[in-house]
């Protein structure tokens, strides 16, 4: 199954979350649409004017070496939003964020968040579960990029992309996947071919599919597992 963006679509958690009354406050003030893969949505230092709720998708913040190269500071999907540092007092963006997976999101302008959070106590109580859960997502990333292997690492990003999206074939192609771990275009073709010749995944041009998760779940790193019992 592919995920397909879908600009009506409403599954963020961190929205669900919020009572019926913010909700019902919030809705005609979200503007949502489709997400391309390799889209940036936004840069470090831009003005954090909206945040921005993923229905579908995965998002990749990142940040930039001196060199131009990137790497993956922690993904985002249906179950977080972008712009979470408004809610800690920051007025820009802190991260690139670019879209690794396509999908669909809501833009919500900072002033009406403001006004939800001020009007409706869950709201908050929601943003705050949210930015613990992203600080101990992204001390997970730097662990993960620390001691494991390319291929346990890209295991394990799929594992939680097929989670997220509740897809198993994405278009993502070799070179996004470089972008996002900060490594070699050679070193994930190799992680790649070391999956694929598993049997856990399957490549076709700009597609990768998972045909054994059970399999990719035996090649992933215990970073998948800790997350999962973390609920992250």
């Amino acid at each position: 199954m592919t995920a397909t963006p879908s600009p009506t679509q409403r599954s963020n958690a961190i929205l669900n979350a919020f009572p019926p009354e913010a909700r019902s406050f919030l809705a005609s003030r979200l503007l949502t649409k489709a997400v391309m893969s390799g889209e940036v949505l936004h840069e470090p230092g831009a003005p954090l004017i909206h945040v921005i709720f993923p229905h579908s998708g995965i998002i990749s913040l990142q940040g930039i070496l001196s060199d131009g190269r990137t790497v993956e500071c922690v993904s985002v999907g249906n179950d977080s939003l972008l712009g979470i540092e408004h809610f800690l007092g920051e007025n820009i963006f802190l991260h690139h964020a670019t879209v690794a997976i396509s999908g669909s999101a809501s833009w919500l302008p900072v002033t009406d968040l403001g006004t939800a959070l001020s009007q409706f106590a869950p709201v908050a109580e929601a943003m705050q579960r949210c930015s613990l859960n992203r600080m101990r997502d992204s001390m997970q990333t730097a662990i993960c990029a620390s001691v494991h292997s390319a291929s346990q690492r890209l295991a394990t990003w799929l594992l939680r992309a097929r989670d997220r999206t509740g897809a198993d074939q994405f278009e993502l192609t070799q070179r996004t996947l470089a972008n996002v771990f900060g490594l070699r275009l050679a070193t994930v073709s190799d992680a790649c071919g070391r999956l694929n010749g598993a049997g856990a995944i399957d490549q076709g041009r700009g597609t990768l599919t998972i045909v054994d998760g059970g399999k990719l779940l035996e090649m992933s790193c215990e970073c998948y597992e800790h997350r999962m019992m973390a609920g992250l």
